[in-house]
């Protein structure tokens, strides 16, 4: 018969398995939670190929049909892959998505610096009522920051105003060229998520607020994502918008590989316009974020 061949580094995939095994274990004897899990994908820039795909915990394929009864009962939800079908609050991730939009948009310049007093007040109040704010992680604030500072000490305030200076719609324009809140073409199960807005919250019966506007912006709210969405928006933006669909077939190649049958998608579905400057300031806000200094929590 024809041969398939997967995008899957099996080098990696490995390398990829074995962290996240050992951080989840780590996490679980750090605080005795037997039940937490994982998910891990990892996406060529540029085609959307998914190099590797992991969830944790995890089982042996060869036993699972005499297994299954006890893998469908066991701690952590063994049989559940968390990287296409796990949907979490993406935190943080989030913050280059509004740092992209608000550049484009005109609502910061790479120069602006906005200070961070540990509390952010929304601007909009009645006279007399409650003032609404929300507190950075960093309670003490982290000062003047401009967008690439911004990035690398995760700061909650400056996205607050980013958020809040964009307005829900715009954040979820930008959210959904990146392919965030819908499916990302994976040959197998995935889920699409939620893409946090006043028509989704307003459909399961609650109410839209200008503070779940600021909240959205810092990935909270009501956005849920899978990780294999997450690492493909951002492999879209580091590739400077280029959004692919993201696929595990590489090629279906005749029984004798004399000829190749089928390959993946090559075009982009869409692009996200990021001018060089915002692609760069963006890009050092993350490098900043991932070295010694930088803001890990």
């Amino acid at each position: 018969g024809n041969t398939v061949e997967l995008t899957i580094d099996l080098k990696l995939q490995e390398a990829v398995e074995d962290a996240l095994a050992e951080t989840i274990t780590a996490m679980n004897e750090e605080d005795g939670d037997t039940d937490r899990g994982g998910g891990v994908a990892v996406v060529k820039v540029g085609t959307g190929e998914v190099l590797s795909l992991a969830s944790y915990p995890t089982y042996d394929l060869s036993t699972y049909r005499q297994n299954y009864t006890a893998l469908s009962e066991a701690d952590g939800d063994p049989l559940f892959n968390r990287a296409t079908m796990g949907t979490y609050p993406p935190g943080s991730t989030f913050k280059p998505l509004v740092a992209v939009a608000a550049l484009e948009e005109g609502k910061v310049t790479l120069t602006e610096k906005i200070r961070d007093t540990g509390y952010w007040l929304y601007p909009d109040y009645v006279q007399g009522t409650k003032r609404w704010g929300w507190y950075c992680w960093n309670r003490s604030g982290h000062g003047s920051l401009n967008v690439s500072q911004a990035i690398t000490a995760s700061c909650n305030y400056f996205f607050y105003e980013m958020g809040y200076r964009l307005g829900i719609d715009k954040i979820d324009e930008y959210a959904l060229a990146f392919g965030l809140g819908e499916k990302t073409g994976i040959e197998i199960g995935e889920r699409a998520g939620t893409l946090a807005s006043p028509g989704e919250r307003e459909a399961a019966g609650g109410v839209w607020y200008g503070g779940d506007t600021v909240q959205a912006a810092i990935g909270q709210s009501d956005h849920l994502f899978t990780p294999l969405q997450l690492a493909n928006y951002i492999a879209t933006l580091v590739s400077g918008g280029e959004h692919y669909s993201t696929h595990l077939l590489k090629a279906v190649k005749s029984y004798d590989n004399s000829e190749v049958i089928a390959v993946g998608s090559s075009e982009p579905k869409n692009t996200v316009k990021i001018s060089d400057s915002t692609l760069q300031a963006v890009k050092k806000g993350m490098l900043g974020y991932t070295q010694p200094g930088g803001m890990v929590y």
